[in-house]
């Protein structure tokens, strides 16, 4: 059995998503083998079910873990998926990464991406990012962070696709585990109203064929989320610094 230790500090998920991950990476778990219960992860943890069932939905989306109904979490037998052998160095990067270094490159890439899809577009496409729209806005209020990002990021991916430039669409597979993680602790964040705001405008302006409107976009909505993410870790951070004084 893999030691696993409390948790001491904030950003609660992307901890347990680590504590449970480098153990899965180095062996430690073998294919097949199941992992402890959410009751018990959390005691151990000292969380809650949600933070642990988020946790264990991003091994998921990895595919480290399979989740058979009824029956628990197992270990996949991930030797055997390539694509995972070409991750491996970008997953040990990502433990690194904060949030904003995640948005300062798609802040440079995606407003690049819109302009090359511009002119590419096509009435499927803007269905499909129609379609997208409507599970983002479905899911707003459901509380469910994995599933509003999956859905956000899908968004995103779709408009890498539509630029039909085959080296942004690889970078963004390879990098995909970094990007989804980050979106889910964007949305944890900030909540769904201000990616719900941007998107609706990006659909529209898509629609005009406006190049220069859904560029300037693109930069206000990563631009704004980074505003808005540095407003809201300064005030959790004044938060547990004045508990902290008494």
């Amino acid at each position: 059995m893999a030691k696993l230790k409390k948790i001491k500090t904030e950003s609660l998920r992307s901890q347990v998503y680590m504590q449970l991950k480098s153990p899965l990476m180095a062996g430690v778990w073998k294919a097949g083998e199941k992992l402890p219960s959410e009751s018990e992860l959390c005691d151990t943890f000292g969380v809650s079910r949600v933070t642990v069932r988020a946790a264990i939905q991003q091994l998921e989306i990895l595919g480290l873990i399979e989740t058979q109904h009824g029956g628990g979490n197992f270990v996949r037998d991930f030797s055997t998926i390539n694509a995972l052998d070409t991750l491996h160095p970008l997953i040990q990067i990502s433990e690194n990464q904060d949030i904003i270094t995640v948005l300062e490159y798609r802040k440079i890439i995606e407003k690049g991406t819109i302009g090359l899809a511009v002119p590419k577009i096509t009435e499927n496409d803007l269905a499909y990012l129609e379609e997208t729209y409507s599970t983002m806005v479905a899911l707003a209020n459901t509380g469910d962070c994995v599933k509003q990002a999956a859905a956000d990021h899908l968004f995103h991916y779709r408009l890498a696709e539509i630029a039909q430039n085959p080296i942004i669409v690889k970078v963004y597979e390879l990098i995909n585990v970094i990007l989804s993680s980050a979106m889910v602790d964007i949305v944890g964040l900030l909540g769904t109203e201000m990616g719900l705001r941007y998107h609706r405008k990006l659909i529209d302006a898509l629609k005009t064929g406006d190049k220069a409107r859904c560029e300037a976009l693109m930069d206000d909505h990563i631009e704004e989320t980074i505003q808005e993410i540095l407003k809201k870790t300064k005030r959790l951070s004044g938060k547990v610094l004045g508990a902290a004084a008494h």
